[in-house]
């Protein structure tokens, strides 16, 4: 004989359904998202008065990825304030001997999966730009999205951003 649905049942189904969907998208959303940050370039130079150059490069390269996946299909780009405070409960300073391995504490306190790291250093009338994005759980830079030695002068380094992000961002979409 047929089921008589009563709207408890109706509803226990509908729950039950809802529920199992929402595991679904939340194990599948968590495997394919990449949680990235875009931490300030390193100043290599040493001289202070290129320190505007890290967050002008790192801002910009910033905004750039977020345009090219501007609804997060691939992943999402931790806020730079975000970064910023890690940084600094961290007590970090980009010029101390410690700060290559001690930045990974506070890339892991901001649960990211991918961090894009950048530096510069002036070489007579030239600065040269390299950039690189890593694998938190391993450590290690993707070897084939990655911007090396680029070459631009003083007065035009951030003509740098485009190709640096060219250069990243397949490595931020692939699986």
């Amino acid at each position: 004989m047929g089921m008589i649905m009563t709207p408890q049942s109706t509803f226990a189904r509908l729950a039950t359904v809802f529920i199992a969907l929402c595991f679904v998208l939340a194990t599948g959303y968590g495997q394919t998202h990449k949680r990235v940050v875009v931490l300030p370039f390193q100043n290599l130079d040493g001289d202070i008065k290129y320190n505007l150059w890290k967050y002008e490069l790192s801002d910009s390269l910033r905004a750039l990825l977020q345009e090219m996946d501007p609804d997060e299909q691939h992943y999402h780009l931790i806020d730079p304030d975000s970064v910023e405070m890690a940084i600094g409960e961290f007590n970090l300073d980009p010029t101390n001997a410690q700060y290559e391995s001690d930045v990974w504490r506070a890339v892991e306190s901001l649960n990211a999966s991918h961090v894009i790291q950048g530096n510069f250093l002036l070489r007579g009338d030239r600065v040269l730009i390299n950039c690189y994005l890593y694998d938190v759980e391993f450590k290690i830079s993707d070897r084939e999205n990655q911007a090396k030695n680029i070459y631009k002068k003083p007065d035009s380094y951030m003509t740098a951003v485009p190709k640096i992000a060219t250069a990243i961002h397949p490595g931020l979409t692939k699986q």
